[in-house]
Formats: structure tokens, C-alpha cells, sequence
């Protein structure tokens, strides 16, 4: 199973937190050709021969492969040339892997904005005063509010999504609310993604600093 002709995908560059989101140009016998992305501050330089890893989606499902840089086309618009995995090379991320990150971002909701406590492709932890009115096992829908480091302009996420647990924490009268998303779009779940390798990029780096 490959990614299609012009479906979004996530490449990561192999043992380093760097990732850009990109897109399938064509599919060759022995290569495919990928989007060079329009803003290449947080990767920096991607040589020939680099490890790369690409994520993307099919069905409800997550797939990734492990490839390698060939080079750049010479085209009017240039892209980039990566390996071609065998087919059995290609596999399914299972859910556990699609690891959260601790993030605050703003979340709509009921008409109401709450925060994120973290963030997976498969769904959200949020916080919300206790007079919030949700209960568990109700499909809900809202938008999440991402940042975008290209253009400064915030991605609004809409999703469905279902209660799956409450906390209440009285001390500080607030509550938890676990949300699965049940149905969001392939584009914005590649989106969340990519924002969840940044994210866990600058903990990384803030960690590192604060030793």
C-alpha cells in the first residue's frame, strides 16, 4: 500500500526531531517524488543520502516507511527524489504510537474556547471549568486552533469527536475532559501530525537548555 499521487505526507528525517509537511508529486518503479517544503528554516539542509521517515494516511489508518534521499529533479519546479519502499516495508502506526505531547493550544467547543493539556492524532486531553456541561460517551464537535509557523496565520482543525473521560479536579475547580477524535479530515490529522513532532522538537530543545 503507497501513498497516492498528490496526498499529503509527513517527512521526518531520521535519529533528529526535524519534520516537514509535504506532498506525493508522482510514483515511480524505483523512486518517488516529493514536495520540497516552502519553508525550510526548521530542517535545514536535507543531503543526499539522509534517513528520512514518511507518514501518511489510508482509510482510518496510519502508515509509515523508511527511505532515503536521492537527490533534487532538475525541473522548472524542483522536487525531491526518495527511495521507494517494497510494499512490505510500509507499516501500520499503531495507536500507541501516535505519541501525545503536552501542549496548550486554544480549543472551541460548545461556544465556548477551552486549552488543551495534550495533543495526538487521535485525540485530545482539554481543560474546562466545572460548570462546562459535557458527559461521557457524547459526540461533540469543535475546532482546534494550531499555530503556523509559515505564515503566522493559525490552522483551524474542526472535528468530531467523543467523550471518553472526565476528571474532576474540585481543588482548583477545574475538569479534565478526554476527547477521541471520531472524524477529522486526513489533511488536518497529517496537520496535527506535524505539529506534534515541532512540539515535542522544542521540548526537546528546552530541556536540553534548561540542564
Amino acid at each position: 500500500m503507497y501513498p497516492k499521487v498528490n496526498q499529503n505526507i509527513v517527512i521526518k528525517l531520521k535519529y533528529t526531531d526535524k519534520s516537514f509537511r509535504s506532498i506525493v508529486a508522482d510514483i515511480g518503479e524505483k523512486e518517488l517524488l516529493v514536495g520540497i517544503p516552502l519553508d525550510r528554516k526548521n530542517i535545514g539542509l536535507v543531503v543526499d543520502g539522509s534517513k528520512l521517515e514518511i507518514f501518511f494516511l489510508s482509510g482510518e489508518n496510519q502508515y509509515k516507511f523508511s527511505t532515503k534521499m536521492l537527490g533534487k529533479t532538475r525541473d522548472k519546479i524542483p522536487m525531491y527524489r526518495v527511495t521507494k519502499p517494497e510494499a512490505q516495508e510500509i507499516v501500520k502506526v499503531q495507536r500507541r504510537d501516535n505519541f501525545r505531547v503536552r501542549t496548550n493550544l486554544r480549543l472551541i467547543m460548545k461556544e465556548k474556547e477551552l486549552i488543551t493539556i495534550d495533543l495526538s492524532v487521535g485525540g485530545t486531553l482539554i481543560s474546562s471549568k466545572l460548570d462546562f456541561e459535557v458527559e461521557e460517551a457524547e459526540s461533540v464537535s469543535g475546532t482546534l486552533i494550531i499555530p503556523n509557523k509559515i505564515n503566522k496565520n493559525p490552522e483551524f482543525i474542526p472535528f468530531q469527536g467523543l467523550v471518553i473521560r472526565i476528571e474532576l479536579i474540585e481543588d482548583i475547580e477545574r475538569k479534565n475532559i478526554a476527547i477521541e477524535f471520531t472524524d477529522i479530515e486526513k489533511r488536518h490529522q497529517m496537520k496535527i501530525t506535524q505539529y506534534c513532532f515541532e512540539r515535542q522538537r522544542q521540548m526537546r530543545l528546552i530541556e536540553r537548555e534548561s540542564r
